[in-house]
């Protein structure tokens, strides 16, 4: 993501893939990571969400899934890459929370609107 792009950049040094001062992703990898992601807040997320209590009850599936997700993501690194930066692991998991959490808040009420 771009707003946390300078982070990344800074924490991953030698594993980022960056040009100038610009991450180049695998664009068809990080297509199938932005699929996967709404995929997975539909079916797993949205499901869950009380009606009564939609924006507070949304955010905090979409937290959770985020936290499950991105929790998975920066372990396993962790657990598996030499020099995986700590501090990296948790703001990246409370970016996992917060963008998930949002963005679950945000299909949920565009669903309530549509319905």
């Amino acid at each position: 993501a771009k707003l946390m792009q300078g982070f990344y950049i800074k924490e991953l040094g030698p594993y980022a893939r960056v040009r100038g001062t610009t991450i180049m992703p695998v664009y068809w990898a990080a297509a199938i990571v932005y699929l996967l992601l709404p995929l997975g807040i539909v079916l797993f997320a949205l499901p869950r969400v009380n009606l009564e209590h939609l924006v507070a009850s949304s955010l905090a599936w979409g937290a959770l899934f985020g936290l499950v997700v991105y929790g998975v993501y920066d372990m396993t690194n962790m657990s598996t890459l030499e020099r995986w930066p700590v501090r990296m692991v948790w703001i990246d998991i409370c970016w996992g929370c917060f963008l998930c959490g949002v963005t679950t808040c945000f299909a949920a009420l565009v669903s309530k609107w549509l319905q």
